[in-house]
């Protein structure tokens, strides 16, 4: 039996990120703006970035609610190398370092097979994978100057599940080819750098996202019903649900955890 008293010692609550430094891209849109709050919450400072003004200064509002500031917000296309490079040494002048990139922008259209091209194709991987390589490859010379760093990349349930093409009716909303093939492309490399960083301290994860759709023009509620029937929890996601499994990854509760996918589907990819 241990005696010894506690008395004296201090406990550090492990899922705190206060004095963390993050950037999120896509920070300000549908799911990013939750990450980005989250984070700010468990007490990290995120600078979260994007190509919508308004969406970004409406993001930065949410600093209202802190005694200090806590969510910085800069106009930035992370498929720019340079002004992405730019943009990531300025964070860490101002801070001294950067302890996690999540990356999240995502601007893949969704065309259907018959009119995919090409052209189409290539601009979907640009818009889905080719700024993970590159954000990560940016923000990676800093976390190998310190060796220490976090890099939680969003992929999808499409990364290792096919739509399920009935589901989506007439609307033709499915994921694009392009869409599956980035994302696998994630998963993939989130296990190569894994593994490739493990040594210096480098932790990086994914995770896949089920369905969390926005709403865009007129509700079609018999699409919704088939959506929800196939999830076992019976309703899509909230933004919400996505951020508490980003600011896990990110803190030091997660400390030997890397190379993994967290699914957040509500059960979808369990039947």
């Amino acid at each position: 039996m241990n005696n010894q008293s506690d008395q004296g010692q201090t406990f550090a609550n492990p899922f705190s990120l206060e004095g963390k430094v993050v950037i999120v891209t896509g920070g300000a849109g549908h799911l990013g703006a939750e990450i980005t709050k989250s984070l700010a919450i468990a007490g990290a400072i995120v600078h979260a970035v994007g190509r919508d003004g308004e969406k970004l200064r409406v993001l930065s509002e949410f600093n209202r609610h802190f005694s200090s500031e806590r969510i910085f917000v800069a106009s930035v296309d992370v498929r720019n190398e340079d002004l992405f490079s730019e943009f990531t040494q300025s964070v860490v002048t101002m801070h001294g370092k950067l302890d996690c990139l999540v990356n999240n922008a995502n601007f893949a259209k969704r065309e259907t097979w018959d009119v995919l091209d090409s052209r189409a194709w290539l601009e979907g991987l640009e818009g889905s994978l080719n700024h993970y390589f590159s954000c990560t490859k940016i923000a990676s010379r800093f976390f190998l100057e310190q060796n220490s760093g976090v890099i939680v990349n969003n992929a999808s349930l499409f990364a290792f599940l096919a739509p399920c093409f009935p589901m989506h009716l007439d609307l033709g909303n499915a994921a694009a080819a392009h869409h599956a093939a980035a994302k696998g492309g994630i998963l993939q490399l989130t296990k190569y750098l894994a593994a490739l960083w493990a040594p210096k301290g480098i932790r990086v994860n994914a995770i896949s996202p089920g369905y969390f759709p926005q709403k865009r023009g007129v509700e079609r509620l018999d699409y919704m019903a088939e959506v929800e029937k196939r999830i076992p929890m019976g309703r899509i996601g909230k933004p919400t649900e996505v951020a508490g499994a980003v600011v896990f990854l990110a803190s030091d509760a997660a400390s030997y955890i890397t190379g993994q996918n967290i699914v957040i589907d509500g059960g979808y990819s369990i039947w």
